[in-house]
Order: C-alpha cells, then sequence, then structure tokens
C-alpha cells in the first residue's frame, strides 16, 4: 500500500461569527478560518487535490457573506491562487475529491476542466433535489454540470489504494471525509471538521440539529483514523486521536455513560 504525502495549500481567510463554528459556544468571539486546498501524493508521480477553493471572482460571494455573517467578513485571497500554486509544482491532479460543495471548495473547478471529480452520491442527488431547499447552495451552471457529471461515491470507495473517500453528511448533504494512508498513519481529512479547537475541547460544529450526529461521526472517524486534518485551521496538520477531548473518545463515552434510570 502507497504511504500518501499530504500538503496544504492556504487560499483564501474569511472571519465568521463564533457560534456559527462552535455549537451553542463563542457568542462574543469572531473565527478567523482559512480555505485550503490539499494536494496529496503517493510518491510515485500520482497525485489528487482536495478541494479546490473560492472562483477568482468572489465579489458576490463576498456581499452575501457579510449580510449573513456581519461587515468584518468577506473572503481574503491569501496567495497566488490554485492554478499558480499548482504551476509553480509541476503537478496534474489525477482526481479532485470534494469534501463538500460549498463555493469554497469547487470555485475552482473550471481551472481543472479535464480533471475527473469524485463526490458524495447524496450530494449530487441534492442538487437535483435538495433534501432542504432553504439551506441548497447556490451554484454556477459550469460548476453544478461537474457535479452532475461527477464519480459517486456512495457511502465510501477507495479512489487509488491507500485513498479512501467516506460519506459523513452532517455539515451538508455532500459532506465527506478523505482517509489517506500516510507514513504516519491514517490519516482523514473531514469537511465537518473545522479547526483544532473542536477536537481538542470536544466542541460540536454549529450543525443545529446534527450536533449529536457531529459527535457520532468523529468516533466513527476514530475508530478508522489515527489523526484527523482540521479542514479550516489555520494551521492544517493532523490532530492526533490522543489529543482529542475525551468525549470524543468512545470507549471512555461508553464507560461513563452506563445505563441510566428513566426519572
Amino acid at each position: 500500500m502507497p504511504a500518501w504525502s499530504i500538503e496544504a495549500i492556504t487560499l483564501h481567510r474569511v472571519l465568521v461569527p463564533g457560534p456559527e463554528v462552535f455549537f451553542q459556544r463563542g457568542f462574543n468571539e469572531t473565527i478567523e478560518l482559512f480555505i485550503h486546498a490539499f494536494l496529496l501524493r503517493d510518491g510515485h508521480g500520482r497525485a489528487c487535490l482536495v478541494d479546490t477553493g473560492l472562483p477568482s471572482d468572489h465579489e458576490a460571494l463576498d456581499r452575501d457573506i457579510r449580510a449573513r455573517k456581519g461587515p468584518l467578513s468577506g473572503f481574503v485571497d491569501t496567495g497566488a491562487g490554485l492554478q499558480a500554486e499548482l504551476a509553480r509544482r509541476a503537478v496534474k491532479p489525477a482526481a479532485i475529491l470534494l469534501t463538500s460543495f460549498g463555493p469554497y471548495a469547487t470555485g475552482g473547478l473550471p481551472f481543472l476542466p479535464d480533471v475527473p471529480v469524485h463526490a458524495s452520491a447524496r450530494g449530487c442527488a441534492s442538487l437535483v433535489r435538495p433534501e432542504e431547499p432553504a439551506l441548497a447552495h447556490p451554484l454556477a451552471g459550469a460548476i453544478h454540470d461537474r457535479l452532475v457529471d461527477a464519480h459517486r461515491i456512495d457511502g465510501q470507495l477507495e479512489v487509488f489504494p491507500g485513498l479512501t473517500m467516506v460519506e459523513v453528511g452532517v455539515h451538508h448533504p455532500a459532506s465527506t471525509a478523505i482517509l489517506v494512508e500516510t507514513g504516519a498513519g491514517r490519516i482523514a481529512i473531514a469537511d465537518p471538521v473545522f479547526v483544532r479547537r473542536s477536537l481538542v475541547d470536544g466542541l460540536a460544529l454549529d450543525a443545529a440539529e446534527h450536533a449529536a450526529g457531529w459527535h457520532t461521526m468523529v468516533r466513527k472517524l476514530g475508530r478508522r483514523c489515527d489523526a484527523i486534518i482540521p479542514v479550516h485551521d489555520g494551521l492544517p496538520v493532523p490532530v492526533d486521536r490522543s489529543a482529542w477531548h475525551r468525549v470524543l473518545d468512545e470507549q471512555a463515552d461508553a464507560a461513563q455513560a452506563g445505563p441510566r434510570p428513566l426519572r
């Protein structure tokens, strides 16, 4: 089994209110999130790209996000852009793996028109018939068409040896986790895990009624991986399972809970 390397390419940053990151927490905080693409390489010339960043023109998206998240929000570009970063590395990805259908994950798809896209089957179905129309993400026509034609991951699929996509939901119908076999163990890149603090403090993403689902998802990933890279952390490095809060430890949680009498 090949050992893959993981390199984060930081593309944008954005400020959001604390409760949008931490369920029922952070009401007096503003959290800085970072938008990364992740370049995966297997050491034998094969490369894959996890997410693609924002579209080159995100002015309309900035207006919308400021209307919803406050005047300090809006996306700020932090680098030369995805095309330039891939060209600098002389890399042509063999596949694009999407952790969600958010504009921060799909915006760069037009820059790579010939690269196969792999995406959640549930997310693709929700494009046609939204699970909740009020929460559906509008997508530009070219991006929508790429997603309609994507290779659909139903449950999970090993895309290449040592590289598995898993549908996880919770944040969006299209949310996935990418399980990467590396020299340091199996590392997950999971859309609903935004920042390191979520794992260390055991704080669910603000996913409304799916907060319990977030905890369940992290525990399930903990059975299969050694660490998780939070997708929007300023320092996107693996957070080892030993550093996770004990509420995310399945065995400790079960032992602590025990049978509870009805009252």
